[in-house]
């Protein structure tokens, strides 16, 4: 009987809680836990297609971002209708295009145009691309990114969608009508982003130091840690064991303070060459024993590539540092 009444009296507290909190959990989810979402999606991705060229089947040379399917729209996905469309890209031109038995499963792309854009896709059923082999879905993540390319090849600029976008029909309404409508009721926020990445595109920017050589480099121009290093010599074992733990504890704060200086060094000398950019999350070490310090999605306009790659060939020959730079790539991270 009292199990049950301080169950009760837990219930409503919580309960209680929750209304209380309600506007900020819900700012907190909308601000903090989908891009978090967003960008773990994108990590599972990009290791999946890392494993496929392992197993050396044709893929990109670098990592693709892809960005995560817009589920605000409803009225876009009904898995009760027969036919859809599957939506690769909205394209910056109108005009009908046939590029061919290119799509998943050599499904044939074309495009249906719609004011200044045109919607990139192919016919499909009203249902997500599902399947248990691992290789499958992994080819038709590939194909969707050749088709982004292509899109991107002939009209210059496109707002890629993300793997498995469909659009289907709902009531007497057939899928193209509702893309349209879609198109329609979006159209402003579409011209924005067009003409935000219009003549632009997205690369990748990772920055490696080599831990054990920068913890070298760090402990001979610490003159703490150089007089702990002089004092530990002089102690008995069980003292200088203490000691030496000591000196892991100041080794540790010196290389996150070093850190946080080359990342905002780095970071401000990327900037510049940049229209946006944005932090992205920091991997683990990888097997060569180098940790990531920065990890950045960058937007450049046509011809600022190469004053970037200039900059980060100069941190690429820094003694302890390394760099990969990826790109261009469609904007997924910016739209």
């Amino acid at each position: 009987m009292m199990k049950e009444i301080i169950e009760r009296m837990v219930a409503r507290e919580i309960k209680g809680i929750l209304e209380e909190h309600k506007t900020s959990i819900k700012e907190m989810v909308n601000t903090s836990l989908l891009p978090q979402l967003r960008t773990a999606i994108r990590d599972e991705i990009t290791t999946a297609l890392g494993e496929l060229l392992e197993q050396s089947v044709e893929a990109p040379k670098s990592p693709i971002p892809m960005a995560v399917p817009d589920l605000t729209h409803s009225a876009i996905r009904n898995p009760q209708s027969a036919m859809g469309l599957y939506l690769y890209s909205i394209a910056d031109g109108a005009e009908t295009m046939d590029l061919g038995g290119i799509g998943l499963d050599g499904n044939r792309v074309y495009t249906i145009p719609f004011g200044d854009f045109s919607a990139v896709v192919h016919d499909c059923k009203a249902e997500p691309y599902q399947s248990e082999d691992r290789d499958r879905v992994k080819a038709w993540v590939l194909t969707h990114q050749k088709v982004v390319d292509a899109a991107l090849e002939k009209f210059g600029a496109v707002i890629p969608m993300g793997f498995d976008t469909i659009i289907s029909g709902k009531g007497d309404a057939d899928p193209e009508e509702n893309m349209r409508k879609w198109i329609e009721t979006d159209y402003e926020n579409l011209a924005s982003k067009m003409a935000k990445i219009r003549g632009k595109a997205e690369y990748g920017v990772q920055i490696f130091w080599k831990t054990q050589a920068m913890a070298r480099n760090v402990s001979e121009k610490s003159t703490e840690i150089k007089a702990l290093e002089r004092e530990i010599q002089t102690k008995p074992k069980g003292i200088a064991y203490m000691y030496r733990q000591k000196l892991e504890e100041l080794l540790k704060h010196e290389m996150a303070r070093k850190a946080d200086q080359c990342f905002q060094e780095f970071y401000e000398k990327i900037k510049v060459h940049t229209d946006d950019l944005r932090v992205e999350k920091t991997k683990k070490a990888d097997e060569e024993g180098r940790q990531m310090l920065l990890n950045l999605s960058c937007l450049l306009s046509k011809g600022q590539s190469e004053k970037l790659g200039q900059s980060l060939e100069e941190i690429d020959n820094r003694e302890g540092f390394f760099v990969r730079y990826t790109g261009p790539w469609p904007p997924y991270s910016f739209v």
